[in-house]
């Protein structure tokens, strides 16, 4: 047998095996690599940027949207620089790696505040985030896009995708008690934030500098932890999973446009033009209910020391979800079974903005049913875009998988800077200020108001966007019926060319080895009735 032929019967039984169970767990790593250090980010990077760092609101929020702004234009760029790659060790996986081992330096830096005065800690905080946005993009797009070169199978491509989606929650669990857990055990030493004088019966309403340095400590742990936690992750993504020789080999051999016509294109496809307003509206949620409940649940419910509890409440109960939602799925389509969920987020949210104060078994139940309803949006909506990703490829007889990936990414980032933009907002609005111990009742108020509101109309504008999205069960069905057909009839061809080039081979050893008899009379053509039965197969 050939070296080819070979090759050839190695491809067809990867194609045949079903992607393994090991597999689709080292792939679902990639998403708590992301999700456990991004989760911190945005339930945290507020209330450590004002409390903390002790940076204004307005200074906060520029940092924020430096930060994240450059994390939309990365998403960009990395994208079709992803798709560009071509090395031995394949396309994704070094993107994985190299973005690994930046994160770690960078994310504790994060966290670390210099005394360098306030337009030092301005200057020092936007440069980090942009350098993290930079490495977090690189991260997500690689270990995102890497499903895509696992397999041909849509089913199972959508199976890792659902293992993703249990892991981003581990990863959000994770995230949340270990820096909640660390954070909170070094507020609770012995020194009160509020430097009491009995002697003169008087308060001082600004934080004591004793108490800061042991928050500061707590954070700097934390974030080492976690950087930690990351990189074991990465390695396990790299050491579990197989990228597909074949399927990187298929893209690389994609004819490119001009990166403007690419981006043109992917923007214009109908399918995704609904997937990104969705992925806004979804995104936007959940940025609101993680990363504003923080500040609410402290300034709004009086509940400050109860804040990790209330989010390992939400976290824990949209894991549960997940192991069911496979099943609801599959059931329902994914269009129905994700209006469902995206109706059942609305009574919960508004729920917050009753919930009495100082009443954690209220807020738990709450937080429960928000976990249920608002897990869909960490699977299903990615379970869409491979879809569109095989629709377009269907149309346009060319993959841009990473393109794809890198803009719904992109429209996430987005629409979580505009979502703690809003936080910030709401701050200003109820009159927060640096520094103090008590806040306004108006703090709570606007907190309230935007943790309540927001997240249920933009479900409602979910639910109709994903009723009137173009692809359905049926359409899926088809274009993964056509999809094989035009891969068997691609093997087919490329069976008859590497046979004519065989022929070709043998023709020119026949000539050079100087024999009277010509090739012709010696071995029998190929005759048209065959190459028409090769190619009808």
């Amino acid at each position: 047998m050939s070296e080819k032929e070979q090759q050839q019967k190695e491809v067809q039984l990867q194609e045949r095996k079903p992607l393994s169970v090991v597999s689709k767990l080292c792939y679902g790593l990639g998403g708590m690599a992301v999700d456990i250090f991004w989760t911190v980010l945005g339930a945290y990077t507020n209330i450590f940027l004002v409390e903390v760092a002790q940076l204004p609101p307005l200074f906060g929020t520029s940092v924020v949207f430096g930060g994240r702004a450059i994390d939309a234009v990365c998403n960009f760029i990395i994208g079709p620089l992803i798709d560009r790659t071509d090395t031995r060790w394949g396309k994704i996986k070094p993107w994985i790696l190299g973005s690994g081992l930046l994160l770690i330096p960078i994310y504790i830096l994060v966290w670390y505040v210099p005394d360098v005065g306030l337009e030092g800690k301005l200057a020092w905080y936007i440069l980090l985030y942009v350098c993290l946005m930079f490495v977090k993009t690189a991260l997500s797009i690689s270990s995102r896009a890497l499903v895509v070169f696992l397999s041909h199978d849509s089913q199972d491509r959508d199976s890792a995708t659902v293992y993703r989606g249990l892991f981003v929650l581990m990863g959000i669990v994770a995230g949340m008690a270990i820096h909640g857990q660390i954070v909170a055990s070094y507020e609770q030493k012995k020194f009160d934030p509020c430097n009491i004088d009995n002697s003169t019966n008087s308060t001082n309403i600004t934080v004591d500098n004793i108490y800061l340095k042991e928050v500061k400590t707590g954070y700097l742990i934390s974030a080492g932890i976690i950087a930690g936690l990351t990189f074991l992750c990465v390695l396990g993504v790299l050491i579990g999973t197989t990228e597909r020789k074949d399927i990187s080999k298929t893209s690389q051999r994609q004819h490119y446009q001009s990166f403007i016509k690419t981006i043109k294109a992917v923007l214009t496809f109908r399918p995704n033009v609904y997937i990104l307003l969705i992925f806004f509206n979804i995104a936007l949620t959940l940025s609101i209910l993680l990363g504003t409940s923080v500040l609410f649940i402290q300034y709004s419910l009086d509940l400050a020391e109860q804040v990790q509890n209330a989010m390992l409440a939400f976290v824990l109960s949209a894991a549960v979800s997940m192991v069911l939602m496979g099943k609801v799925v599959a059931k329902l389509g994914k269009r129905t079974a994700f209006m469902c969920y995206q109706l059942a987020i609305i009574p919960p949210a508004l729920g917050l903005q009753f919930i009495p104060e100082r009443n954690l078994a209220v807020l738990i139940v709450v937080c429960i049913f928000l976990g249920l309803s608002g897990s869909a949006g960490f699977f299903i909506p990615w379970a869409m875009l491979n879809d569109i990703v095989d629709a377009y490829s269907l149309q346009a007889d060319r993959r841009l998988d990473t393109v794809f990936f890198s803009m719904a990414l992109s429209m996430n980032s987005f629409t979580t800077t505009l979502g703690l933009g809003l936080t910030t907002i709401a701050l200003e609005i109820g009159g927060y200020k640096t520094g103090d111990c008590v806040q306004p009742a108006s703090v709570g108020m606007s907190l309230g108001i935007l943790v309540s509101v927001f997240p249920a109309v933009c479900s409602l504008c979910a639910m109709v966007l994903i009723w009137r999205y173009p692809i359905t069960e049926q359409g899926r069905e088809q274009i993964q019926k056509q999809l094989e057909n035009r891969k068997k009839m691609d093997k087919d061809n490329q069976a008859q060319d590497s046979e004519l080039k065989d022929v070709g081979k043998d023709s020119k050893r026949w000539y050079s080895s100087g024999t009277t008899k010509s090739f012709e009379e010696e071995t029998p053509p190929l005759s048209a009735p065959d190459l028409s039965v090769s190619v009808d197969q």
